[in-house]
């Protein structure tokens, strides 16, 4: 492999690009140019959705000034037959979620694409050793979790929730906040919320923001229990509140509380 420069991806971010690709950052090729696949969805062979790190091509520059600041960014493309939300609204949710939490910017959007900054990290489902079935097969697992580890995943944890804490006060619900929609990037060392496609705002429907919102938790509040089997009992809002919904989180809540509570017996 060549060598390799930084290449800024968002206001804060950066990756190194071989050598290989350079030219294509400073000239702009006349097409989008597909530098890795990071996702596709099909349906009986037929695609739906595809996620990509691309180097904008010389129209795409032109278009949105972000991709000439970003030109190495993420575009989501959406084909026919896939039943999804409009990509504009997808980018208006996205920059509201700028304004409230901070995140990198939307870059911009078509009839079937979604552009936004590329974030280098790594889903925070990837790191957590959770989320196995059945549940309490999370607490052995929680047992074999080094001190480091599950303090850093709890750190992590403890800043999404933040985070949604925040979107949920500006009247915005995240609507898919599965671990996987949670990227941990190292440098500098953040986690930052993805994928606003199915977000929502707070309106007259109080009945359906409440159910949005109320989903949004529920991943959160799961890891914080697995989390506190290996810590112990925590202080703070995320502990508190996964503490509260304890029944309603699991078929068996006795055996999380149990193991908890002797967590923090022998810490002591």
């Amino acid at each position: 492999m060549g060598e390799s420069e930084l290449i800024q991806v968002s206001p804060r971010h950066s990756v190194r690009l071989a050598q290989a690709y350079r030219h294509l950052i400073k000239r702009a090729p006349a097409r989008d140019y597909v530098a890795w696949t990071l996702a596709r969805r099909e349906a009986n062979g037929l695609p739906l959705m595809l996620a990509e790190l691309v180097i904008a091509g010389k129209a795409t520059r032109e278009e949105f000034e972000l991709a000439h600041k970003y030109p190495l960014h993420f575009r989501k493309t959406y084909f026919p037959g896939r039943l999804h939300g409009d990509p504009k609204v997808e980018y208006q949710r996205h920059q509201r979620a700028t304004e409230l939490i901070g995140l990198p910017p939307p870059i911009g959007w078509s009839a079937n694409t979604f552009r936004a900054c590329f974030l280098p990290g790594k889903p925070y489902r990837r790191l957590s050793p959770f989320g196995v079935e059945p549940e309490e097969a999370n607490i052995a697992l929680a047992q074999k979790l080094g001190l480091a580890a599950a303090a850093g995943l709890w750190r992590m944890a403890e800043e999404a929730f933040a985070q949604l804490r925040k979107l949920h006060q500006g009247g915005l619900a995240h609507g898919d906040l599965e671990l996987h929609n949670l990227i941990v990037c190292p440098a500098p060392l953040e986690l930052l919320l993805i994928d606003f496609e199915s977000a929502v705002e707070r309106g007259n429907d109080k009945t359906a923001w409440t159910e949005r919102r109320e989903a949004d938790l529920t991943p959160l509040l799961r890891e914080a229990i697995f989390l506190q089997c290996a810590l112990g009992r925590q202080p703070g809002p995320l502990a508190d509140l996964a503490w509260q919904r304890m029944n309603k989180l699991f078929k068996a809540p006795e055996r999380f509380q149990r193991e908890i509570s002797f967590q923090a017996e022998i810490k002591t």
